[in-house]
């Protein structure tokens, strides 16, 4: 019996330990259940948080298309939008009346447009993100506008479409919101919200506001905000963006400018005049990776007022209303791409066309074609060297350059040759003294016999390069200046022979004054520094040379002609190959009335970092202006000069002459020319000559971090 009590016991202690086992295994099961479960809602609140992000900044990268803040250059202006129309968006200043978002109506991407029909009255504007657009670039769509503070849920504003990313989908609005800063240009000293920075130059201040709402299953909805300020500018291009310009493709003596296929051009080229081709001329971007690839080969524009183009077949030129010249079935002559053999010209006949407009328009408000001038408000020079405001494009008087100058008496007579940096006469005493703040940047009356820029200085920032600028010009009275820029501590230093013009060889000496030689010394240009000569740059077998410092943003201008005897560069190049390489330093010459000539005694292989401009479009002044070198056909060939830059010109100036049968030199230089990429982002040397086409730039938005933060949706 009691073998049966122990059997039956054990049996039980199995059966128990067998429900204790299920038990546990049953909990186990239910708790990795749960944790898978929670995996999951884990998983997936991640993922809608990754989408409302990825949501966030692309409804950031399609307002950067809207606002040319990208390399694609999406967006184009209206031509119709003329200076009478900004300044009525201006106002005076008055920021109760300005309309700081009226600019939206006259963005055209790929085509289209919005309507967002803002007043004064409207302090933001919504547009809502749709990817699924058919337009390329154009990915949003006006939602709603209002006064007073932008609503918390923008969303909520109206019907906000979803759109795809990974496994869920985003609903995102960005919202634009005014925003007042203080300036000069502002009525009542109140900030406004539109800034007028020049003639026909006007600068808008915006908040943006992205709200992205990701979503994966119904569920799983997370919200990420991004925020920040930017300012978009509005006015005429500058002339700084061609590789080339011509206002008559002809040299000055009417002789005829053929490109042939030994010609390149990587970067924008445009005529008021017609172009002549001869066989296969590239226009476009090389790629610049090992090995080729002809599918990153990237066409750039190219140009012409005119709706014909000439073509060399084979000898016998013709005039056609064409891109190309076709004889029978054979192409003979035409602007083509580059292709992955650059060595080899003979292959070129079946390049893909190069991207060619005939009859390009700058005012498709007028029944005709109109040419690329410059206008009669652009930038005055030699106004802003004494400080005067940029918008100011009035004659310059005597009487106004003296004021400038506390050693010069305040009269109408004419102002004596020498080098001048204006300064406030604090104290009224006549005379530029230590502390007193400058007033101007660098005006010269007469001709300079040299001028020469340089990096000097200590090399505070431990790069192993000097962090000072330096200008020094020698008049060809004998005058000698020197003018250190130290930027980081605002403040200038000039050593001068001749303080006073009116005393030959008295005062000498040194002088620190406060501010930097950016000429009008309001807002706008921090890195400028602006040189006016109103007479030539260079005698006597002298003339410009040097290298504009990392920080410095020259433009020298001149009544007169400009000599270049020696090579100019920049202290820090930017990379041709790199659209997104973005240095400081920049040069813009620019002689309004005459040449810019390279010297028969410049070194061979001449390296030119510069946008030059020689004479302006547009203007009857009876001279034919053109960038060339002395003596082109004479002198010894010298190799290539190397430019970084561009080339703006009335006229097409010769560098060298060349054997027609082999393309090797006779004489002068090649051109090896490189488009500063810079230029087609807007950059510009400081109050460069503009156009008479409307712009718009984009300004803190691209390479600037906005704000982030998560939210919470309703």
């Amino acid at each position: 019996m009691r073998g049966t009590d122990q059997r039956g016991m054990a049996l039980l202690s199995v059966l128990v330990v067998i429900l204790v086992l299920a038990l546990l295994g049953g909990l186990v099961l239910y708790l990795a259940g749960q944790e898978s479960q929670l995996s999951t809602v884990r998983y997936r609140a991640a993922q809608s948080l990754n989408i409302a992000e990825g949501g966030a900044w692309a409804a950031r990268a399609a307002l950067m298309a809207l606002m040319n803040a990208d390399p694609t250059d999406a967006t184009v202006v209206d031509p119709s939008l003329d200076g009478t129309t900004m300044q009525s968006w201006w106002a005076g200043g008055n920021p109760g009346n300005q309309q700081p978002f009226k600019f939206l109506d006259y963005l055209i991407t790929d085509n289209e447009r919005l309507s967002v029909n803002a007043v004064a009255a409207d302090d933001w504007v919504a547009l809502r993100v749709n990817w699924s657009r058919p337009s390329a670039r154009l990915k949003l769509e006006f939602l709603g506008k209002g006064s007073g503070t932008p609503p918390a849920d923008p969303l909520a504003l109206g019907s906000v479409p979803s759109n795809p990313l990974g496994e869920g989908g985003y609903r995102a609005v960005v919202v634009l919101v005014k925003r007042a800063v203080p300036d000069d240009s502002c009525a009542g000293g109140l900030p406004c919200f539109i800034h007028r920075t020049g003639p026909d130059q006007y600068q808008v201040h915006l908040e943006y506001r992205v709200v992205s709402d990701g979503q994966v299953d119904p569920q799983f909805r997370r919200r990420v905000t991004l925020r920040g300020n930017f300012n978009v500018v509005l006015g005429n291009t500058s002339f700084a963006q061609w590789a080339l310009f011509t206002h008559v493709h002809l040299t000055p003596d009417d002789r005829d400018i053929w490109f042939t296929s030994r010609t390149s051009f990587d970067g924008p080229v445009h005529t008021n005049g017609e172009f002549r081709f001869a066989f296969f001329p590239k226009f476009g971007t090389p790629d610049a990776q090992t090995p080729c690839d002809p599918a990153r080969i990237a066409a750039t524009r190219l140009t012409s007022t005119s709706q014909y183009a000439w073509f060399n077949n084979g000898g016998s030129p013709r005039r056609l209303q064409a891109n190309e010249n076709v004889v029978g079935t054979t192409r003979v002559d035409a602007p083509v791409l580059p292709d992955c053999t650059p060595g080899n010209v003979s292959d070129d006949s079946d390049n893909p066309a190069a991207q060619f407009t005939r009859g390009f328009d700058a005012d498709p408000s007028t029944p005709q074609i109109d040419p690329i001038t410059v206008p009669p408000n652009s930038y005055n020079q030699k106004g802003i060297s004494i400080g005067r405001d940029p918008a100011d494009v009035s004659t310059v008087t005597n009487r106004q350059i003296r004021q400038a100058v506390p050693e010069l008496p305040d009269n109408n007579s004419s102002v004596p040759s020498g080098v001048y940096v204006p300064v406030a006469d604090a104290n009224g005493n006549g005379r530029s003294d230590d502390g007193e703040a400058l007033a101007g940047g660098i005006f010269v009356q007469g001709d300079l016999a040299r001028l020469t820029l340089s990096a000097c200085g200590p090399d505070r920032d431990g790069d192993g390069d000097p962090d000072l600028a330096c200008y020094t010009f020698v008049h060809s009275t004998g005058q000698t200046v020197t003018v250190t820029v130290d930027r980081q501590n605002n403040r200038t230093t000039v050593t001068n022979s001749d303080w006073d013009p009116n005393t030959p060889g008295n005062q000498s000496g040194t002088r620190t004054f406060v501010g930097v030689p950016k000429g009008y010394q309001g807002p706008g240009y921090p890195n400028a520094t602006l040189i006016y000569v109103e007479g030539n740059v260079g005698s006597s077998g002298d003339g410009l040379s040097g290298t504009v410092e990392e920080k410095e943003q020259v433009t020298i201008a001149a009544s007169g002609g400009i000599d270049i005897v020696g090579h100019v560069r920049y202290e820090r190049p930017p990379n041709v190959t790199d659209p997104l390489d973005n240095p400081l330093n920049v040069l813009g010459l620019y002689s309004a009335s005459r040449d810019i000539r390279i010297r028969r005694t410049a070194p061979a292989d001449l390296v030119l970092h510069a946008v030059l401009m020689a004479g302006q479009p547009g203007v009857n002044d009876g001279y034919r202006s053109v960038v060339f070198v002395e003596n082109y056909d004479s002198i010894p060939c010298r190799g290539a000069v190397h430019l970084i830059g561009g080339l703006i010109e009335e006229y097409y100036g010769a560098f060298g002459t060349f054997d027609p049968t082999t393309g090797n030199c006779r004489s002068g230089y090649g051109r090896d020319f490189r488009w500063d990429r810079r230029m087609g982002r807007g950059f510009s040397p400081p109050y460069f000559p503009t156009t008479t086409i409307p712009a718009l730039q984009a300004q803190e938005l691209a390479g600037v971090k906005p704000q982030w933060r998560e939210g919470s949706p309703p």
